[in-house]
């Protein structure tokens, strides 16, 4: 643990440099991208100091984008500080990447619902006068209950975007974070590479469970809870399926010494959409009867 002094001009120049970051997301088209760079200097600093030290430097940065900007910034302040702080304190107690972006994921998901809360009740916007405002964007083309139908279906998956956009935004802090600290030799554990990616096998039975739901009990349970609940569970495990299915790909180029389709498949997928249904069912199939394993097998077989 470093010495009292150094770790207040630790503090310090964390909080300058987090300060500037903010500054430039508030008041800069820079925004776009400087805001995913709030977090690196508490990252930072949570590998080497204490929860306590955390705790305080965290409330500190919250005040202090209250003094530059709005509430909107203490917010965006407070969050940044957190999923950073968290993450740091991970990397150093865990050793491991993978715990450290879960709960950098968690403080993330809360912090979307503090920012809904704070909107609500303390703002007082009005999420139906907006959903109003956003029909004059409905293209010509499409009838006005298509259009109805999109948006309350996303307002309905509103919950699984949050727990997705969470995720997103800890695995670009933790590359990010990866990347510096490489630079200033503060190494940040790494993922095993996405070739080796595997989920429980479980996801399958709750896959299936959100499909016959929705298949059979759709009207029934239309507006009701439940039916928000299985569109967000199903949209969740098809990102997932994705993931494992793209990984199995990447398995059986690698497996094979096919090192060039990695990069092909990769472009694929922004340019030919449809790939990622192609990838999910192959993720299913994969958890399903082992694929991998059984690919794997027969290779060294001959």
């Amino acid at each position: 643990m470093p010495s009292k002094t150094k770790q207040l001009a630790e503090n310090a120049l964390m909080l300058g440099v987090a300060l500037v970051f903010l500054f430039l997301s508030t008041y800069t088209v820079l925004g776009v991208v400087t805001v995913f760079l709030i977090p690196l200097p508490f990252l930072l600093l949570g590998q080497r100091s204490s929860i306590s030290n955390m705790v305080w430097v965290s409330l500190a940065f919250t005040v202090m984008g209250m003094l530059i900007a709005d509430i909107t910034s203490a917010v965006i302040a407070l969050i940044s500080a957190a999923l950073g702080a968290v993450m740091g304190i991970m990397y150093s107690k865990k050793g491991k990447a993978l715990p450290a972006i879960v709960a950098g994921a968690a403080v993330v998901f809360l912090g979307y619902v503090l920012m809904l809360v704070i909107l609500t009740f303390v703002m007082k916007i009005n999420f139906q006068d907006i959903l109003k405002q956003a029909e004059q964007f409905r293209p010509e083309i499409m009838p006005v209950e298509q259009y109805k139908s999109y948006t309350e279906l996303f307002m309905m998956i509103l919950p699984g975007v949050f727990v997705t956009s969470s995720f997103v935004q800890s695995m670009i802090t933790h590359g990010l974070g990866r990347l510096i600290g490489k630079r200033l030799k503060r190494p940040v554990p790494a993922l095993k590479p996405i070739r080796q990616w595997s989920f429980p096998r479980s996801l399958l039975y709750y896959y299936f469970i959100a499909m016959i739901g929705i298949l059979v009990f759709s009207v029934n349970l239309k507006g009701t809870f439940w039916e928000s609940a299985l569109y967000n569970v199903k949209m969740i495990l098809d990102i997932v399926f994705f993931l494992q299915g793209l990984s199995f790909c990447l398995f059986a180029a690698d497996l094979y010494g096919w090192k060039r389709m990695t990069p092909v498949l990769i472009v694929s997928l922004f340019i030919f959409p449809f790939l990622s249904t192609i990838l999910s069912l192959i993720g299913i199939f994969d958890l399903g009867i082992r694929l991998r394993d059984k690919l794997e097998t027969r290779v060294k077989r001959g």
